[in-house]
């Protein structure tokens, strides 16, 4: 094939994906963007965490705070709408592996100071 008729090929199917989305249908590109959306949030929310606990300063330290909670309602937006298309689906934890982690961390709790 031409590389002329390449190029036109190309750009038909680029135009046909662009009008696709805009009509409301989901490209491969929304799903990895919503992907790395998702990946993000979960970071940034880790590193908020962190800065909050270690802030000395309590008006630095509430404005930390107040980045996370925006993060987790932003990141729990991203993750309820990847589940509705069916873009995320986190496996149901076996009882077994619940009973387990729950028997685990109830140890660890039990030899803290109280």
């Amino acid at each position: 094939m031409p590389a002329s008729k390449k190029t036109a090929t190309s750009a038909k199917k680029k135009s046909q994906s662009t009008q696709a989305t805009a009509q409301g249908g989901f490209s491969m590109a929304d799903r990895e963007l919503m992907d790395d959306m998702l990946t993000s949030q979960k970071h940034i929310t880790g590193v908020y965490n962190t800065y909050s606990c270690e802030c000395v300063n309590p008006r630095l330290k509430a404005d930390f705070l107040n980045l996370w909670r925006e993060n987790q309602n932003l990141q729990s937006s991203v993750f309820t709408q990847m589940q509705e298309r069916g873009w995320y689906a986190p496996q149901k934890a076996q009882q077994k592996m619940v009973t387990q982690t729950k028997t685990k961390f109830q140890g660890i709790q039990s030899q803290l100071p109280q």
